[in-house]
């Protein structure tokens, strides 16, 4: 009889209950999605933080250099255009004034009240992105965040907004320090030249 028990197999039930299914979350993004726009994120901001580097380096060393050449031109006015140096001068001035008005433009915040005007990707503008909200009061924001979150498509949309507009103002940056860097040293060769043109032919 014990045998025969322990033989035994079990019996299935005779019902049971259908399990569910999970419904996904309507503001759920898939681990792989987030990691992409984590990555992307993370890259743009560390080349941000290059180019502001840069576009610093370039502005501190132009200021010293101008600091430098204004009490020499004031020292010795009469020299300098009995020489004719005031030609190197004015060049490397000019230089120097033109590198540090880029490397500001670099490091100068955007104007993002009229970038946020125009952001008409997703449905409105993105809530992640600060020049969009920072007026808001709190309930106002909560709200307007929570509309966001409740549909993956307009979240989607949101966090690609936040990535186009970070790496085209990224792309800006990049092209202004460029140039910068581009005068300065065509501005720095060409004062060089003239110097010795100055000296020697003049």
């Amino acid at each position: 009889m014990f045998q025969n028990l322990i033989m035994r197999k079990p019996v299935p039930p005779a019902y049971k209950a259908e399990e569910t299914p999970k419904k996904k979350g309507r503001g759920k993004l898939s681990k792989q999605m987030v990691n992409v726009f984590r990555t992307t994120a993370r890259n743009n901001i560390d080349l941000t933080a290059i180019a502001d580097n840069k576009a610093s380096i370039l502005l501190s060393l132009n200021a010293l250099m101008i600091t430098f050449i204004s009490p020499t031109i004031i020292a010795y006015s009469d020299k300098i255009i009995e020489d004719y140096l005031f030609v190197p001068l004015l060049i490397i001035t000019f230089t120097c004034a033109y590198t540090i008005w880029l490397s500001a433009q670099v490091l100068k915040p955007s104007h993002f009240d009229s970038i946020g005007d125009k952001m008409k990707i997703g449905d409105g503008p993105s809530p992640f992105f600060f020049g969009n909200f920072y007026k808001m009061k709190p309930q106002e924001y909560f709200e307007f965040l929570q509309d966001s979150l409740d549909e993956t498509d307009v979240l989607r949309s949101h966090l690609a907004q936040d990535l186009y507009y970070v790496g085209r103002r990224l792309g800006e940056k990049m092209r202004l320090i460029r140039l910068a860097f581009t005068i300065f040293i065509y501005g720095i060769f060409t004062t060089i030249l003239s110097t010795f043109f100055v000296l020697f032919w003049c």
